[in-house]
């Protein structure tokens, strides 16, 4: 797949699936606007990339209606337009229902939800000149429920549906799909499932929870997010592609 000359702007750019994914856009030829909550994060991600002449900042606490629009102009004034907007910032973390209190519950929702749907928001405009797509991060926790990880499942669903919704109401102009990814090997993940505060060295717990006995790689989950976005998928819209070993096939 090529993106040659192609203008994408990848929230929560600066690290783990965000970052795999603004590589992976870079090798295709596409100019890549990579998103963090401060300048200093995205610095480091876009020096991690390589300082390349077709890399950009655009920093903004996507948590925030506000942060939203500034990381999209910041990508529209270094790019000039926007073909592709990756909805990837996210945060996980397992905490039961009895722990988890109202602030909890509005970060979570704040940079899962509202981060995908005001990102959306200031770029549509964008997007319809270009008749370009969305493609979101969701989750196999989207597809079906956890216990212990409620707010995040909530979330995730949430994105899921909403990426349906915004396919019909966007159609045919722009073009909005999501991933739903099992376990990736990320800094998140290794963090998230920690017991004791401390990111884990392993996931191999995790693997098993898998049929093909091993987590995704965050490139795996990339070139899923590249296929959505690309000419091939031109006839998809409203999707959500599972990348989870096959978790949600059933069985388990």
């Amino acid at each position: 797949m090529t993106f040659e000359g192609k203008a994408v702007l990848v929230t929560g750019g600066s690290r783990g699936i965000g970052r795999a994914t603004a590589a992976a856009f870079l090798a295709a030829g596409a100019r890549v606007a990579v998103n963090g909550r401060s300048e200093a994060s995205v610095a480091q991600a876009i020096e991690a990339l390589g300082n390349g002449e077709r890399l950009a900042a655009a920093p903004g606490d996507v948590a925030t209606a506000a942060g939203c629009e500034a990381a999209v102009g910041a990508a529209l004034e270094a790019l000039g337009g926007l073909d592709v907007l990756v909805n990837s910032a996210g945060v996980f973390e397992r905490r039961p229902i009895a722990e988890s209190d109202e602030a909890f519950w509005d970060a979570t929702m704040d940079i899962n939800v509202k981060g995908t749907y005001f990102c959306s928001r200031a770029a549509l405009p964008a997007l319809q000149d270009s008749g370009g797509c969305i493609v979101n991060l969701a989750s196999i926790a989207g597809l079906e429920g956890y216990g212990g990880v409620t707010a995040y499942c909530a979330s995730k669903g949430a994105i899921v549906n909403l990426t349906r919704a915004m396919a019909l109401e966007l159609a045919p102009a722009v073009r909005v799909n999501c991933v739903c990814p099992g376990v990736v090997d990320t800094d998140m993940a290794r963090l998230g499932f920690s017991e004791d505060g401390a990111p884990r060295t392993d996931l191999d717990d995790q693997a098993e929870f898998h049929p093909m006995k091993r987590v995704a790689t965050a490139a795996e989950v990339a070139a899923a997010i590249l296929y959505l976005a690309s000419p091939d998928a031109g006839f998809v819209t409203g999707a959500a592609l599972p990348v989870n070993g096959g978790v949600t096939a059933g069985g388990h």
